[in-house]
């Protein structure tokens, strides 16, 4: 049996649930890699605890048979949700939390059960990344890497955001030939102070601060990296170095057993110490794996502790309104004593000079 399925029965039968329903596009491709956008129409992974899962599928989209599950197609004259019901026969069903709602509530009407989110388990399960996801995640971030190499040419006087963003998306199709895992962040000077700016025509000038958030895919694994690029300005300066030693606190505090919550701490106490915790405005880090964004964070809140194979970002940040801000992200897999640290571009200082943008690599 799929050692995925295999693990979710395993905590059905423990739970006494007597049925999982999997919806969610990134949920199918772990379970059993099925990689389909069925766009409206229904698409469920149905595990049943006793009984061997069923994929319930549009005729449309036909694909091969597998050992792992039985395939029901249906057409589009047909009750989708009336031949889903009829498999079920349990009291106990949780359903992941991204389902169209026009289907679950059509199915809670159809069919009387204790209904529950599935959204935490499987979270559990997908958190804890394999041997293979690792090896993904590695090269995902490798590749990130030199693509921010790459643009450090064309990071000079007098180019705009877009222009920087269009390119990263070339070196990004021409290196990997995968889709980003999300759209790069390019802001220039005061932009950099909205953590989640959207690149525009805004020119790079004399002075300006530069900050990038840029990832990739490997075999759709996911990467994420934050680097900011200064010009001479004594205060950012003292705000970059501030930001990278918050940086790597949080992440030589990392081990199983800390809470998320600790390690947030950590960056926060050190920048607050400097006066600038209030501008210091989101988590410390994600999740990430097949998603850019995966279901549990680094926050001041998430008392879940830190287990072995875990995936996230450590990236902390200052933010001054229309000054600028500085983040810097890194990607981190936790071992057993510690972490491996994914990113392999440079931390220190890089600075823009006319022609070019420079770090030492």
């Amino acid at each position: 049996m799929n050692k995925r399925i295999s693990k979710i029965k395993g905590i059905m039968e423990h739970k006494n649930i007597d049925h999982v329903l999997i919806t969610d596009y990134y949920n199918l491709k772990y379970f059993i890699n099925l990689d389909l956008d069925s766009g409206e129409r229904m698409v469920v992974l149905l595990v049943n605890k006793d009984n061997e899962s069923i994929l319930f599928l549009n005729e449309l989209f036909s694909i091969p048979s597998s050992d792992d599950y039985k395939i029901i197609y249906y057409n589009d004259t047909e009750d989708c949700i009336s031949i889903l019901s009829n498999h079920l026969s349990g009291k106990s069903i949780y359903v992941d939390g991204k389902w169209t709602a026009s289907f679950l509530l059509r199915l809670m009407n159809r069919f009387s059960a204790n209904y529950q989110d599935a959204s935490l388990l499987i979270t559990k399960l997908r958190a804890i990344k394999d041997e293979q996801e690792i090896k993904s995640m590695i090269k995902a971030s490798l590749d990130n890497d030199e693509v921010m190499r790459r643009i450090l040419p064309y990071l000079k006087l007098g180019v705009s955001e877009k222009e920087i963003y269009n390119q990263l998306l070339i070196e990004f199709k021409n290196l990997t030939g995968e889709p980003v895992s999300f759209e790069p962040i390019v802001a220039f000077g005061k932009n950099a102070s909205n953590p989640h700016h959207q690149s525009n025509d805004t020119i790079l000038q004399k002075g300006d601060i530069c900050l990038i958030d840029m990832g990739c895919r490997h075999q759709g694994y996911c990467s994420d990296m934050t680097r900011t690029f200064l010009q001479k300005n004594e205060k950012m300066e003292e705000i970059y170095e501030i930001v990278r030693k918050a940086n790597l606190l949080a992440i030589e505090t990392i081990k199983p057993g800390k809470k998320f919550s600790e390690i947030d701490k950590v960056a926060r106490d050190y920048i607050s110490s400097f006066g600038y915790g209030q501008y210091f405005t989101h988590r410390l880090g994600h999740g990430i794996g097949l998603e850019a964004h995966e279901g549990y964070d680094v926050s001041s809140t998430n008392e879940t502790l830190i287990e072995e194979g875990m995936c996230f970002s450590i990236e902390p940040g200052i933010y001054l309104p229309e000054v600028g801000g500085v983040r810097i992200e890194d990607l981190v897999i936790v071992t057993k004593k510690g972490v491996i640290i994914l990113n392999s571009f440079p931390k220190e200082k890089h600075f823009i000079k006319g022609n070019a943008a420079y770090c030492k690599w």
